[in-house]
């Protein structure tokens, strides 16, 4: 299995849980029972999820109260068709959220993610596992695929 993570961390004042909720929301995002908020597509299908860059999860209860220093936007790529597509709205929402809570794009290690960068993540982390997977006969997303990365 293969996941993109594209991290926003805040850069001096926590991020509040009622504004991620609300940023999320209006995103058309869904917060589950497994902690993260997703956004699905229109038949249903999860293209990508926001969870806590911190240990705590977001719940109903929780959010009201909560502040965090960062959230990752997560992409699992053999389990969303179209990975590029959906990519790129991700990086979108996530420039959006940074926008608006006056944070900054990151990688796994802290650095920040520059617009080459996220290009570079999409073409060999997304389409190239998405392209060897369809050569194989199993196109990403595909139930098939949902069935093998489960």
């Amino acid at each position: 299995d293969l996941e993109i993570g594209v991290n926003l961390v805040s850069q001096g004042l926590p991020f509040s849980g009622t504004k991620l909720r609300a940023l999320a929301e209006a995103a058309g995002m869904v917060l589950g029972a497994d902690g993260l908020f997703t956004r699905y597509d229109d038949v249903g299908r999860a293209q990508f999820s926001l969870q806590n860059f911190e240990s705590t999860l977001f719940s109903p209860e929780s959010i009201k109260t909560l502040s965090t220093h960062g959230v990752t936007f997560l992409l699992d790529v053999p389990r969303v068709d179209h990975g590029e597509r959906v990519f790129y709205q991700m990086v979108e929402l996530a420039k959006r959220f940074a926008d608006t809570l006056q944070g900054v794009l990151v990688d796994d290690n802290r650095q920040s993610l520059s617009d080459s960068q996220l290009d570079h993540i999409r073409r060999e982390f997304v389409m190239k596992p998405q392209a060897t997977m369809a050569a194989y006969g199993l196109p990403a997303g595909s139930a098939q695929a949902l069935r093998l990365f489960s």
